[in-house]
């Protein structure tokens, strides 16, 4: 799952080198228990949803973190830094 993250995250931003920028991927649409449900490329900044994790309803517990294209850092929702994307993952999803 995490290999699916970093790759989703390399293949939206060479996509914006050929297309217009907001462009989204949505990798969770097809694989249900994917960790990343959609990525947004909005320029400098990719910003990724994730699935955390799912109740008992099936309902999905969702959260936010960014990647800084200039800075080369994924930013949790909780206003923490790192740069690897698997640090930043599980501290938006804790």
């Amino acid at each position: 799952m995490r290999a699916l993250l970093t790759a989703t995250l390399i293949a939206s931003s060479l996509a914006t080198a050929v297309q217009a920028a907001d462009f989204r991927l949505y990798p969770g649409f097809r694989d249900r228990n994917a960790l990343v449900e959609m990525t947004t490329d909005k320029g400098l900044i990719i910003e990724v949803v994730l699935r955390c994790s799912r109740d008992k309803q099936g309902r999905v517990k969702a959260g936010i973190m960014t990647y800084s294209k200039v800075e080369r850092l994924y930013c949790s929702s909780k206003n923490r830094c790192f740069r690897n994307s698997d640090d930043a993952a599980d501290n938006t999803c804790s």
